[in-house]
């Protein structure tokens, strides 16, 4: 009971991840799939057996087999099959009227009888023969149904050649009460017809049926998986279901990219946050680094010289001081106005003059050695500071190339922004490729960001590119590698790959299709 209860719930909760690993269109090994009609030729050969049976035969039809093993597909195509023209069916579950009476009552309704009693049933069947229109009693769940309502559906079969041809579905366990069932003349009254398992390449095209109209393919299962499936599920298309589902899980969750997508979604989201936050850090102190020179560059300390100023000689002693201890930083402000900074020293010098006190306090330090004095009158010819401005131009090229090398660093930056996007294919590669070609798909996500980082991780491999789709009415970015010629060259293609990528199983996808689906 347990294990039946595992099945379900790995079935249920495993669906949306199937839908979303695969990119199916729907669950393809769900129970009951619109559309869905898979015959063999094993089954095909009952299918005809009941139509011949049905219209040159009176005894009551049984298709048995275990749980999961087709019947109620069977049935429906047996309904689907038969001529609406010439042929109404009744399609009755004994699971919810097993008893005679119940049953007769739903048959007569269905019918549309007078009274609910087999002679009114017989007599609506004759009606409706004589304007040429057989009457199938079909019976779904038959294993429920008590002794006696197989009687009586023996007896209405068995009522002449307008009589209703009777067809019982039922497992496998009530065919020794089928079996017990006699007519009249003690002869058979039940035509038991057992269902086959299928065999290996019976399951194989079965479940190639049911990827397919997933919008997918058998490729996606190797042939160890197949023959899994097929001992797993003893050939009977509901444990090939499960088994086929359960083979799908497996894969995906040994798939190192779906365990970090399932298993570790909230650690990346966090760490690509501090990442960011790191990142933005960094940017900051590195742009708050360069700040602390703007003050430098700014205070050019002009009060230290005004005092030491006190001729036209010293005016030109402190430019070079200046341009010594600050620099370059100093070089660009110094430049932009050369004559301007001249009038400010001069003016400078008229203040000073009202005080010469500081300068007699100076003035016995320099002429602590007597030497300095006549060093100091040495100067005396102002045509020495007229020089002092030539140089000073020469900071003015530097100060240029201070601004043109932010300039030339600049736009290196947009190429190596660009050179990821030249590293993998776009959508515009898609549509040019011919549809003949497939590609082999590699990872879908709902993220575009995890799509490039999948990429940025693998750039070891060659001809990566990703395309924008939808799945589930949701934007889906879808990683490939690779063009290939046939589906055959994809595979080998696959088998080239990276061991973490071959885990991941990839699968080939036909280029038409992907053209069909880019957004």
């Amino acid at each position: 009971m347990s294990k039946g209860f595992d099945e379900v719930f790995t079935a249920v909760s495993g669906a949306d991840d199937l839908l979303d690993h695969y990119q199916f269109t729907h669950d393809p090994f769900a129970p009951r799939t619109p559309g869905f009609r898979f015959f063999t030729p094993k089954r095909k050969s009952v299918l005809a057996e009941l139509h011949h049976l049905a219209r040159y035969g009176d005894q009551v039809m049984a298709v048995t087999g275990p749980q999961g093993s087709g019947k109620t597909l069977l049935r429906q195509a047996l309904v689907a099959s038969s001529n609406k023209d010439s042929i109404q069916c009744v399609v009755l579950s004994a699971r919810e009227m097993p008893a005679e009476s119940a049953l007769l009552a739903g048959l007569c309704q269905a019918v549309s009888a007078e009274q609910r009693d087999v002679a009114s049933l017989l007599r609506k069947a004759q009606q409706s023969e004589a304007v040429g229109i057989q009457l199938y009693l079909v019976i779904d769940d038959a294993e429920c149904l008590e002794s006696s309502a197989v009687s009586m559906l023996s007896e209405i079969a068995e009522a002449g050649p307008a009589a209703p041809r009777v067809f019982l579905f039922a497992d496998s366990e009530a065919e020794a009460a089928l079996s017990l069932v006699r007519k009249s003349d003690d002869a058979p009254a039940v035509h038991m017809i057992a269902l086959q398992p299928l065999d290996v390449a019976e399951t194989r095209d079965y479940m190639a049926q049911r990827l397919e109209g997933a919008g997918q393919g058998i490729e996606l299962l190797d042939d160890a998986q197949v023959e899994w499936v097929h001992q797993r599920s003893g050939g009977w298309p509901g444990g090939i279901n499960q088994a086929a589902r359960q083979a799908l899980l497996a894969a995906m969750q040994e798939a190192p990219v779906a365990m970090r997508r399932a298993g570790g979604n909230p650690f990346p989201v966090k760490a690509l946050a501090a990442l960011v936050l790191i990142a933005a850090g960094i940017g900051v102190a590195w742009y708050m680094g360069d700040q602390p020179q703007e003050p430098e560059r700014t205070v050019l300390q002009l009060p230290a010289p005004v005092v030491e100023a006190q001729s036209q000689a010293p005016v030109s002693a402190p430019l070079p001081g200046d341009g010594t201890t600050s620099g370059a930083q100093n070089a660009s402000s110094a430049a932009a106005s050369e004559e301007d900074a001249v009038p400010t020293l001069v003016d400078a010098q008229a203040p000073s003059a009202p005080d010469p006190a500081p300068v007699q306090t100076e003035a016995p330090a320099l002429d602590a050695e007597p030497d300095p004095a006549p060093a100091l009158t040495a100067p005396a010819p102002a045509p020495a500071p007229a020089p002092a401005p030539a140089p000073a131009p020469a900071p003015e090229p530097a100060a240029k190339k201070a601004e043109t090398e932010p300039r030339e660093v600049a736009p290196p930056a947009a190429p190596a922004a660009a050179r990821p996007a030249s590293g993998y294919h776009d959508a515009s590669w898609y549509r040019q490729r011919p549809g003949s070609e497939y590609v082999v798909q590699l990872l879908g996500s709902r993220s575009e960001a995890a799509a490039k980082a999948f990429i940025a991780r693998h750039a070891e491999v060659s001809d990566l590119g990703y395309f924008e789709t939808t799945h589930q009415g949701e934007p889906w970015y879808v990683v490939t590698q690779g063009a290939y010629a046939s589906r055959q060259a994809a595979q080998a293609g696959v088998a080239k790959l990276p061991p973490a990528l071959r885990d991941s199983k990839p699968w080939p996808r036909g280029m038409a299709d992907i053209q069909s689906a880019l957004r």
